[in-house]
């Protein structure tokens, strides 16, 4: 017995050694957790004393894609990531009766404080940030600016000692411009609310406000210079010049098929020189302009047959798949542009052309969602 006791404990010390992987008889001690570096946030927030979970959140109102509403759900978003508060929004036409604790997110008609910024002319990523007892201000003279506005605070809460004095800052920052070239699914005939139920409208949402989207759609409008209804022809290509994009989503070519109009005949005359002409001066142009735009060229997409089917929708498809769709790509090849293949995709969403033609309401934001996906992995990103 006593050999046997010897025996269990002679093995029991080699299995310890073993487990420690020494090699000299010690046991190593564990090694210690390392410390995060990071600073952790304050339990809670207060800006000159007043809890932060007792303010009103009132944004200005815009009838342009940026929305100052997407920075006041910025700011209401990471608050109650953050600390578990989730404040009200309202818009400034709601006219609420001015309460003690209150966040302006743009320039508020009858607040006090933002008198004073009524006035400045501010560049379009251009912000000022007052604090002065218990209101805060972002004031801009864009959605963007008052987006950049609320980053900084953001910083500042998550960053600071959670007690937020009296203070201004300002900044300015740049906005990448977004041009959405097209014809009426760009200009968005169908919608109820051509502000808000539009592709730029809502693809303006998705890039959010480091972009701002313009919307230079015209309906009706095609690609060769010499249809009566020609884009470059028409005082908004200029202006899609003008404002220096620095990116640009082409969705030209559908209007190109129409079968109903004599001058876009494609049979036995050179429409098709004239369209790829007239294609590669307008790329030209943007790609001659000093921002270096990125382009995208935006597919059409195709035609169904509704109700009394008032597009003529076969045969108007048929020709932007034999003639558009190919010349489209074939030009983007040569200028390695990438494309959006809007025509594959709607051939499985017929329901998002509610007329045979164009989206309605939110199903633009269906079509503006392609687009995005499309696009989000290559797009420009901010510097």
């Amino acid at each position: 017995m006593k050999k046997l006791l010897c025996l269990a404990l002679a093995l029991a010390a080699l299995f310890a050694f073993a487990a420690c992987g020494g090699n000299n008889g010690t046991v190593s001690a564990p090694e210690p957790e390392p410390e995060s570096s990071a600073p952790s946030k304050p339990e809670k927030i207060t800006v000159n004393g007043k809890d932060i979970s007792e303010f009103l959140i009132i944004y200005r109102d815009s009838n342009v894609p940026a929305k100052y509403l997407y920075a006041a759900r910025e700011l209401r978003d990471f608050i109650k990531e953050n600390w578990g508060v989730t404040l009200d929004i309202v818009c400034e036409t709601e006219r609420v009766k001015e309460q003690e604790a209150e966040i302006y997110v743009g320039l508020i008609n009858g607040r006090e404080l933002c008198e004073d910024y009524f006035y400045r002319q501010y560049e379009n990523g251009e912000y000022v940030t007052e604090i002065k007892g218990t209101k805060v201000v972002f004031a801009s003279g864009s959605a963007n600016g008052a987006h950049f506005g609320v980053k900084e605070f953001c910083d500042m809460l998550i960053n600071g000692d959670g007690e937020i004095k009296d203070g201004r800052s300002t900044g300015n920052k740049k906005v990448l411009r977004v041009a959405c070239v097209g014809d009426s699914i760009t200009q968005g005939i169908n919608s109820t609310d051509p502000q808000n139920l539009t592709y730029p409208a809502f693809i303006q949402e998705m890039m959010g406000l480091d972009y701002f989207v313009y919307n230079l759609g015209l309906s009706g409008y095609s690609i060769c210079r010499t249809d009566t209804y020609s884009y470059i022809g028409h005082s908004t290509y200029k202006r899609s010049l003008d404002i220096k994009p620095d990116i640009v989503l082409f969705a030209l070519g559908t209007n190109d098929g129409n079968p109903g109009q004599a001058e876009k005949n494609w049979v036995g005359t050179n429409r098709e020189q004239v369209f790829v002409d007239t294609t590669k001066e307008m790329l030209d142009a943007y790609l001659a302009l000093e921002t270096n735009p990125q382009i995208y060229i935006i597919l059409p997409a195709s035609l169904f047959k509704v109700g009394a089917d008032n597009w003529n929708a076969v045969p108007w498809a048929a020709n932007i798949e034999k003639y558009s769709l190919p010349l489209l790509k074939q030009i983007a090849e040569e200028y390695n542009l990438p494309t959006v293949d809007m025509w594959t995709w709607s051939l499985s969403h017929p329901e998002v052309f509610t007329d045979g033609l164009h989206p309605k309401d939110n199903t633009y934001k269906d079509f503006a969602q392609a687009i995005y996906d499309g696009i989000k992995d290559t797009l420009r990103k901010p510097e």
